[in-house]
């Protein structure tokens, strides 16, 4: 079989090989048999280490582990790869002994061939290295042959580049689709911008109507202390001259330009070798930015500035981070709208509940004056009345407290915090010394998570508090695990791996009828309160992007479970 018929085939292979790996080793394998080589490599390129790994290689004996890593240099036997790569030029040699680059990788090597593998913007990505134990061992053609093969290697590493990129637009476009909250949804594209994309330092900045700035809400990097602080005004630098223009900035040595102002950046202004920023546009217009910068290289050699590719990707992250936006902020409205429309109930029921007190009070006030205006009032009627004033002043006080705490419930002040740890604290604070219920504790370590500690705590002292309410003697169970994706039916569940707190009883359980309905407010079966501790509860699990379901079966017991999303 001819040398072109082999290319032909490795070709064809490659193209329908799905996995880059796979197709990058079978490239060093058929490079053996076409330049009739004992040992073929390819060293990828690492821009932030300045390095060439030996990721991929074929030959009898041959291992990655001895050959791992050579620096991008042209010093004197620093190696011929790394020379390569520095230069960006093909090298030839049948004889390395008298290479001054020369670096011996194997004990028998005596002729070499080395050409740069280019990617789409003609930077050096990887080297293609051959090598025999004969002299003068390759041809013109050999050397060729490998630039052939260097181009088909290029060819595939577009490739893994696209289903990166491909896969990074997924995660970020599942994101938008499970967070419910702005926070929640930054959160994870910048989370996926630093473990998928690799960008050293990424921030987003979104308009604040208040004040009529840019503020930064989510970053990787330096700057995170700062999220919700600092901000740029429309035009201020190129973060605000891309939020005001609704213009995308691609920019090297961003230093020299007059717009720069370098006030809020990750990096020192002297290691910033590029600057790349594009705007979240929606359907009104600019309402921030998505930014990055890339720090100089120590490596003279390497070229670290960002490319066009990057600028396209980042685009797409942008339209994706607009239409997430647009979303979260839909439903953030109706969620406002329809709790607008309950605190009207609210109100009402409030001041309907108020004023029945305020007659009581005002009839044990009328009571009170006439048994002080009496010459020999009697003991037992003034405790009995001062029992009554106490009894409707607490009730008005328990009215105006589920109104402070419906109204406030979606009011967050987020901090990492254990779970686990708040769980256990707030059972041992509401939980009775001496009840006939048996509390049992199922506490597992779960992550550290963003959330506002005091409202956690409020969300599972009520559902411990409505369980005890419904279980005269029996037993109570609060639990902390963790809940992968598709543990229950649920709508977040289905989407994501949680953290899940649960309070379950043996009581007599939620009819099927009344699950979609308890969490509604007013809607209770207590006397006490107002009806509002599970919506309460329900406005605090989704103000933290999570979820809160009824689990149980009726005749077997409530089990009340809060989901709250595990973000990366």
């Amino acid at each position: 079989m001819s040398s072109l018929e082999d290319l032909s085939r490795l070709l064809e292979a490659v193209v329908k090989e799905a996995d880059g790996d796979k197709a990058l080793r079978a490239i060093t394998q058929s490079a053996l048999s076409l330049t009739k080589s004992q040992y073929a490599m390819i060293a990828m390129l690492d821009e932030t280490g300045g390095m060439l790994q030996i990721r991929y290689g074929a030959g009898q004996g041959f291992n990655t582990a001895e050959v791992s890593s050579v620096p991008v240099d042209i010093a004197k036997e620093n190696g011929i790869v790394g020379y390569v790569a520095a230069t960006g030029s093909t090298f030839q040699s049948g004889n390395v002994d008298k290479e001054p680059h020369y670096l011996r990788l194997f004990k028998t090597t005596q002729s070499e061939i080395a050409v740069p593998i280019y990617d789409g913007d003609e930077r050096v990505r990887a080297v293609l290295n051959l090598e025999t134990d004969r002299k003068n061992a390759y041809s013109p053609g050999d050397q060729e042959m490998a630039l052939c093969l260097a181009n088909i290697a290029s060819m595939v590493m577009a490739q893994i580049d696209h289903r990166d990129r491909e896969e990074a637009l997924i995660q970020i476009g599942s994101a938008l689709d499970s967070s419910l909250t702005e926070e929640s949804l930054i959160e994870r594209v910048i989370g996926v911008a630093e473990t998928v994309l690799r960008f050293e330092a990424c921030s987003i900045f979104l308009h604040d109507r208040v004040s009529d700035t840019f503020v930064l809400r989510g970053t990787i990097g330096t700057l995170k202390p700062q999220v919700g602080k600092i901000s740029y005004s429309p035009g201020e630098g190129f973060t605000g001259w891309v939020c005001k223009h609704g213009e995308p900035i691609l920019l090297d040595n961003p230093q020299v330009d007059g717009r720069w102002k370098g006030k809020f950046v990750e990096i020192p202004n002297d290691e910033i070798c590029s600057f790349l920023a594009v705007p979240i546009i929606s359907r009104t217009g600019p309402i921030g930015a998505i930014r990055a910068l890339r720090r100089k290289s120590s490596n003279q050699f390497l070229d670290n500035r960002f490319r066009p590719t990057d600028l396209r990707l980042f685009q797409a992250i942008a339209e994706q981070v607009a239409s997430g936006l647009e979303n979260t902020r839909n439903v953030t409205r109706l969620v406002r709208d329809q709790r607008m429309i309950a605190w009207g109930e609210l109100s009402a029921k409030s001041s309907h509940m108020i004023g029945n007190r305020v007659f009581a009070l005002k009839g044990d006030v009328n009571e009170l004056g006439y048994l002080v205006s009496s010459p020999n009032p009697s003991q037992e009627e003034l405790k009995e009345l001062q029992e009554s004033l106490v009894t409707n002043v607490m009730r008005i006080e328990e009215i105006l407290q589920d109104f402070r705490d419906f109204v406030t419930a979606t009011q967050l002040d987020l901090s990492p915090e254990d779970l686990k740890q708040i769980v256990l604290e707030t059972v041992n604070e509401v939980f009775p010394k001496r009840s006939a219920v048996k509390l049992e504790l199922d506490l597992h370590d779960v992550p550290i998570l963003n959330v506002d500690s005091r409202r956690i705590r409020r969300a599972v002292s009520e559902l411990i508090e409505n369980s005890l309410n419904h279980v005269e003697k029996g037993v109570l169970t609060v639990r902390t695990k963790l809940a992968p994706q598709g543990t229950y039916g649920s709508r977040l569940s289905r989407q994501m791996d949680c953290v899940e707190i649960s309070v379950q009883d043996d009581g007599p359980g939620v009819g099927e009828d009344r699950k979609s309905l308890i969490f509604q407010p007013f809607h209770s079966g207590r006397v006490k309160g107002m009806g509002l501790g599970l919506s309460i509860v329900k406005g605090i699990i989704d103000a933290h992007g999570g979820e809160v379901f009824e689990a149980g079966n009726e005749g077997s017991g409530a089990n009340f479970v809060m989901l709250l999303p595990l973000t990366e």
